[in-house]
């Protein structure tokens, strides 16, 4: 899949094979945000208040992903642009992750225009993913390491802290929680590590981005724009996360 390494859209390689691509762009996908060790198990507070600043709203966000230890997250693609038939487009995504390395993953997929349902299990650098056509099992290791999208100055969660034109927060519901929107425009090049980039200089991402009112946890991640070759302007790719610090456990299947 494309990238973070191609997540969204990614090339298919005859040399690399399709697998390996699935492999890079879902493991990419589970990781909005980051942390790091060592890994608290509290739960944190907000302190945001009943009127918090945007920046106070991102700040304590910021500040209390480094407290979580696992979460359950879905990803949607709507406004799809036109795709190749060698490319791979996540339509959805639905899975788990256990900090700071492992997860467990389904996702919908058009593979050279065909929809397909694939597993995925990464447990540090290795990967096991289904073959599409036969649904068993394969192994890919030492492609990538999911530690370095989670890491806290470098990976998702430092996204936050290069919003511009900021605005917010208002009052606003997730899935039932109560949380803080908080909407900016995030540079295309920020997240080129996410998508694999290749639009123009200069183009800009409407994002928005709500917190937990009671833990100032991140339950709703969205971006629209041209994030990736082939987007459109109104692509748009939704997260949700939810199920904070819940007992999950994550291991390598039978091969």
């Amino acid at each position: 899949m494309d990238a973070f390494l191609r997540c969204g859209r990614r090339k298919l390689s005859r040399k690399r094979g399709t697998l390996p691509a699935l492999v890079l762009g879902l493991a990419c996908l589970f990781f909005i945000a980051g942390c790091s060790l060592p890994w608290q198990r509290s739960t944190p507070s907000s302190g945001l208040g009943p009127k918090p600043t945007a920046q106070q709203v991102l700040a304590t966000m910021q500040k209390n992903f480094r407290s979580v230890t696992s979460f359950h997250l879905t990803m949607k693609t709507d406004n799809l642009g036109n795709t190749g038939a060698s490319q791979i487009v996540i339509r959805s995504a639905d899975g788990d992750v256990l900090m700071p390395d492992k997860i467990r993953a389904q996702a919908n997929v058009l593979l050279s225009g065909q929809a397909v349902t694939v597993n995925l299990i990464s447990v540090g650098t290795n990967q096991f993913i289904t073959d599409p056509i036969t649904g068993q099992w394969r192994v890919v290791k030492g492609m990538f390491d999911p530690r370095t999208l989670t890491n806290p100055d470098t990976g998702l969660i430092s996204l936050v802290g290069k919003l511009q034109n900021v605005t917010g927060p208002v009052a606003d519901t997730v899935n039932g929680t109560p949380c803080w929107r908080v909407n900016g425009q995030l540079p295309a090049k920020d997240l080129a590590f996410f998508t694999g980039g290749g639009v123009p200089a200069g183009t800009m991402l409407q994002t928005s981005i709500c917190a937990g009112q009671s833990d100032g946890l991140p339950y709703e991640l969205s971006v629209t724009g041209e994030a990736a070759v082939g987007d459109t302007a109104q692509t748009t790719r939704t997260f949700f996360i939810s199920k904070y610090n819940e007992n999950i456990s994550i291991v390598a299947p039978q091969v």
